[in-house]
C-alpha cells in the first residue's frame, strides 16, 4: 500500500513517539482493514517509515477510521502484535460530551462499542438529574428519574425500563472503575433529546452545537461575557487558548469549543467557491534569489508568464556610500522577461542580514551629497542590465526622515522621467496618517503618490512572525488601507500587495515562522485536521499539535482569501496587484488571474 497518501499524524507520549494513519472513513473499508494481516504489511511500513521519519525512532503505527481506531501495530516489541479495534480508552479520546449545552467532562472519556457511544453512567446522572444506585456486587446499576427506572447491568445486553425488557446493540461495560452504559439508550427513556455529530465527535444531550469553533474578540468583550455566550466557563476559555491572565485583545482568535473539535464557519468558500479570474493592467510579482541555484521564482515566472507583466528584482542594497551592492546576478530573470516582454525592475532595499537597517538608509538619505550619488547609481544601474525601472523598498526609517524620503523620491523621479524609466515605490500600509509614527510616520503617501508612477500598498504582515497569531492580511484591514490610500493617491497608481504565504506560531504568539500553502498541505499529511475559514477576516488558518504535544496556529493567504482582495482592488479601480513573492503561491493560486491581454 502507498502509505504516504493517507493523512497522518506524529505523537510524542510518555517519551515514545506513536505514527497515527487516518484511514478513510467508510465503514466498509475500516472494516476490511481491521481483517488484514498486518503482519504481512510490516515491512512496507519500516520500510515507509525510515524514508519518511529518519530520525524518529517509532514505536507504534495506530490506523484510525475517524475516530476509531481499527488496528495498531507496535514496531519495537519483540513479540509484535496486531490488535483488531476494541472499546479502549486511546480509542476513543477525542469525544466529547455536551450536556444542556454544557461541555462534561470525565476522568473516563466515551468510547464507542459496536457503533453506540458508551458514557460513564455517573456523569450521566448528574448532568440530566437523575438519581444513580449501583450495586458493586452484581454490578447493576439503577437510573431513576421521575417516574422512569432503568436497570443495566455490566457486559449485559438485556436491560429494563420500568420493568419492560429491552435488548441493547452494545453491553455496558466497566473501564477503568467506571461503568459505561449507551448514552442514547438511556436518553431516550428519559424520553430528552439525544444525537451524535460525527464530524466533531461530539454526543449532544439536549443541547445543540456552536456555529463555529473559534470566535474573534470584538471591542467591549470580556472572557465572562464570551463564556456566557457560549455556554462554556472562563475557564474551559482559558484552558482551550493557554490563557494565563484574563485579558484580551480586539481581534484575538480564541477557541469556543474543546480542542479536539473542529466547526467549520457557515458558507466556507475553501470548497464551494468557483475562483474567478481577474483582468488587471498590472500584475506585478517580486523575484528573489537568496543563493545560487535557488530557482523558484525563476521557476514560477516561467510557469505563469501568460499572466505577469512586471517584474521586480530584489536584487540591489544600497550602501553608506550612496554606491550599490548586486546580491546575486539576475541574468536568466531578466533574459527571460525580455523575451516575453515581460518589464523588469530592480529593487533598491536596506536589509542585511534578514532584517531592514534603519541607519544605512537614513545616513544616506539626510546627506544631500550621498543622496545624489544614490540616484546617480541608480540610472547607472538601470541603464547598464537592461531595466525598465526601479522599485524602491526602503523599510524601517523613522519618522525624522520623513522630507528627506519624499526629496529622494522627487530627486529619482527628476533623474529617471526624462529617460521614460519607471519609479515604484513601496510603502507600508495605513489606514491614516500619523507623522510620528516610527514604522509608518516616513512614508507621505500624497507627496510619494504625486512623483512616483507607481506606489504599491504593502497590504500584508497585519500580523507577523514576532508578533500576536492573525491573519496576514485581513479582509477590513486591507480594505481599510486601501480606502485612505485612494483619497491621497490617484488609484491608477495603486498596485495592492497580494501575500502569497502565511505564519506559523505557537498558540501563544511570537516566535512564529512563513510557511508556504504546500508545506501547510504537508502539515495536513503529517498532523491531521482540516485547513478552517474565519469568515470574519475572510481568510483560512489551521490549527494542529507539533511532536511535542504544544498546539500551534497557522494564518495563510490562499486563492479564496485573494479573491476577496482581487475584487476589492477592481471595485476601487487600481491600476494592478503586487504579489509577494513567485515562487510561495502553489498553483490554483493563479487560477484568479487571467492571462494578459
Amino acid at each position: 500500500m502507498n502509505w504516504a497518501s493517507y493523512a497522518q499524524r506524529l505523537i510524542y507520549e510518555n517519551g515514545e513517539y506513536h505514527l497515527i494513519i487516518y484511514l478513510p472513513e467508510d465503514a466498509e473499508f475500516a472494516k476490511e482493514f481491521g481483517e488484514l494481516s498486518l503482519e504481512k504489511e510490516k515491512n512496507n511500513i519500516l520500510s515507509y517509515i525510515k524514508t519518511a521519519y529518519p530520525a524518529v525512532k517509532i514505536q507504534s503505527v495506530k490506523f484510525m477510521a475517524g475516530s476509531i481506531i481499527t488496528a495498531t501495530l507496535m514496531l519495537h516489541n519483540p513479540t509484535t502484535k496486531v490488535n483488531a479495534a476494541s472499546s479502549s480508552f486511546n480509542q476513543t479520546k477525542s469525544i466529547q460530551l455536551r450536556i444542556n449545552n454544557r461541555y462534561v467532562q470525565s476522568d473516563t472519556p466515551p468510547v464507542i462499542e459496536n457503533g453506540r457511544v458508551l458514557v460513564p453512567v455517573r456523569i450521566v446522572g448528574e448532568s440530566l438529574g437523575a438519581y444513580v444506585y449501583w450495586d458493586s456486587k452484581e454490578k447493576v446499576a439503577i437510573i431513576k428519574k421521575g417516574d422512569t427506572t432503568i436497570r443495566l447491568q455490566a457486559n449485559s445486553l438485556k436491560a429494563f425500563i420500568d420493568g419492560k425488557t429491552h435488548f441493547l446493540d452494545a453491553a455496558p461495560k466497566i473501564i477503568n472503575g467506571r461503568l459505561m452504559v449507551p448514552i442514547r439508550f438511556v436518553s431516550e427513556a428519559f424520553k430528552i433529546p439525544v444525537d451524535w455529530n460525527h464530524e466533531a465527535k461530539v454526543v449532544l444531550i439536549n443541547s445543540s452545537l456552536p456555529k463555529v469553533s473559534d470566535y474573534v474578540v470584538q471591542k467591549g468583550d470580556t472572557l465572562y461575557g464570551i463564556a456566557i455566550k457560549h455556554k462554556i466557563t472562563v475557564e474551559e476559555l482559558k484552558e482551550w487558548n493557554q490563557l494565563k491572565s484574563d485579558v484580551i485583545y480586539v481581534g484575538q482568535l480564541l477557541r469556543v469549543v474543546p480542542p479536539s473539535i473542529i466547526i467549520e464557519d457557515p458558507g466556507s468558500p475553501l470548497e464551494e467557491m468557483e475562483p474567478i479570474a481577474y483582468q488587471f493592467d498590472t500584475v506585478l510579482g517580486f523575484t528573489v534569489k537568496y543563493y545560487e541555484g535557488h530557482l523558484s521564482s525563476y521557476n514560477s515566472l516561467k510557469s505563469n508568464h501568460q499572466k505577469i507583466t512586471d517584474v521586480v528584482t530584489f536584487s540591489h542594497g544600497i550602501k553608506t556610500d550612496g554606491s550599490l551592492e548586486s546580491d546575486y546576478d539576475q541574468g536568466e530573470i531578466l533574459a527571460y522577461s525580455c523575451e516575453k516582454k515581460i518589464d523588469s525592475s530592480m529593487l533598491i532595499h536596506n536589509a542585511k542580514g534578514g532584517s531592514f537597517h534603519k541607519e544605512l538608509a537614513e545616513e544616506v538619505l539626510e546627506d544631500p551629497i550621498l543622496r545624489n550619488q544614490l540616484v546617480k547609481n541608480i540610472l547607472t544601474e538601470i541603464e547598464k542590465s537592461g531595466y525598465k525601472g526601479v522599485t524602491i523598498d526602503i523599510e524601517g526609517i523613522g519618522p525624522d526622515v520623513r522630507a528627506e524620503f519624499s526629496s529622494f523620491i522627487k530627486e529619482l523621479k527628476a533623474e529617471l522621467g526624462p529617460k521614460k524609466y519607471i519609479l515604484s515605490v513601496c510603502v507600508p500600509a495605513k489606514m491614516a496618517d500619523h507623522p510620528k509614527d516610527n514604522w509608518t510616520g516616513a512614508f507621505d503617501y500624497k507627496t510619494i503618490g504625486q512623483y512616483a508612477d507607481r506606489v504599491i500598498i504593502m497590504t500584508y504582515d497585519e500580523h507577523w512572525s514576532g508578533g500576536s497569531p492573525g491573519p496576514v492580511a485581513s479582509y477590513d484591514w486591507v480594505e481599510n488601507v486601501i480606502n485612505y490610500a485612494v483619497g491621497e493617491i490617484s488609484p491608477k497608481k495603486i498596485l495592492m500587495g497580494i501575500a502569497a504565504y502565511g505564519y506559523d506560531w505557537p498558540i501563544e504568539g511570537k516566535n512564529g515562522k512563513a510557511v508556504t500553502v504546500s508545506e501547510i498541505n504537508d502539515y495536513l499529511k503529517k498532523y491531521g485536521g482540516k485547513i478552517l475559514w474565519n469568515d470574519t477576516f475572510k481568510v483560512p488558518y489551521y490549527r494542529y499539535k507539533d511532536e511535542s504535544g504544544k498546539e500551534r496556529i497557522v494564518w495563510f493567504e490562499n486563492l479564496q482569501s485573494s479573491q476577496y482582495k482581487m475584487q476589492l482592488a477592481k471595485k476601487k479601480g487600481l491600476e494592478g496587484i503586487a504579489i509577494w513573492r513567485l515562487g510561495l503561491e502553489n498553483k490554483e493560486f493563479w487560477d484568479g488571474i487571467k492571462n494578459k491581454q
